[in-house]
Order: structure tokens, then sequence, then C-alpha cells
């Protein structure tokens, strides 16, 4: 990983909240106001409207057997004395049954503002739409067996 121990740990939070569905911690790393982009554009997301998100959101990972969410990479790069940019690689790890474990890759570009040594996500870009990335060639762990999974469907 090509990333400070500041990033690491702001990273791993990152992660560990997403497998704990924890709300406190995911909204304590994004500010007031973030930019959102992605496959369909970009936009301006408000903290409330965000919190507004995440019941459907938590629904929506329990629903296809969210297990947990781990920092593949991290590369960062300062801007300047405020800002960095990281581009990150995720694994969600779905269990559909107990022998059916679905790692998804997510890509995802960030720039945090760093103020008084506090991270905050400012802009967040996915690459590809978090709930349709499971319908490209995914990979499916079964013991130590690693089969293709050519369409699997993470959608509803």
């Amino acid at each position: 990983m090509n990333a400070t121990h500041a990033i690491q740990e702001f990273f791993g939070l990152y992660a560990q909240s997403r497998s704990a569905l924890d709300v406190d911690l995911i909204t304590s790393q994004y500010p007031d106001s973030i930019m959102f982009a992605g496959p369909n554009g970009a936009r301006v997301a408000e903290k409330p409207a965000i919190l507004a998100a995440f019941p459907k959101g938590q629904e929506f990972l329990k629903a296809h057997g969210h297990k947990s969410t781990k920092v593949l990479s991290l590369d960062e790069t300062r801007l300047d004395d405020h800002y960095v940019l990281v581009r990150a690689q995720f694994v969600w790890r779905f269990e559909k049954s107990p022998v059916q474990l679905i790692d998804v890759k997510i890509d995802s570009t960030f720039i945090l503002y760093i103020n008084d040594g506090q991270p905050r996500i400012v802009f967040q870009h996915e690459r590809e739409d978090f709930q349709q990335a499971g319908t490209s060639s995914e990979r499916r762990v079964t013991g130590n067996t690693i089969d293709s999974i050519e369409r699997w469907q993470i959608s509803a």
C-alpha cells in the first residue's frame, strides 16, 4: 500500500464501519456536504440526506448477505497541505449460503480534506454502480476453491 499510516488507519475505520454497519462511524468520516460521482454523473449530497439513505442501504446489504468489507489497496497522492487524493480498492464479502462466499471488488477514488489532523471525505467517486458491481465476472470463494461467476446480480 502506498499510503501514510494516518490514511491507512482512516480507511481501516472506513471498512470497519461498513462491516459493522456503524452509521455514527460512517457519518463521522464526512463533512456536512460531499460530492459523490459515479457512472451516472455527479451530485452534491448533504449529511441529512446521507443519513436518511442509510436504512435502505443497510437493508440492501443485509438482504444480500454482506459479511465484511476490507481494504485491498490504497494509493495516496498529497495534493497540498489540506487535500489528499486516495485511490482505494475494497473487497465486499457476501455470503449467499455457508458454501457460497462472493467477494466483490470495488474501486473508488476519494479526495480527503485534512484539518487539524482529522481527514474527512469531501469527494467520493465510484467507478461503477455498487448495486450492479456484482453483475460482472466476480469471484466466489468456496473453501479453498475459487470459481469464476459469469453473472451474479447483487441488486434486488
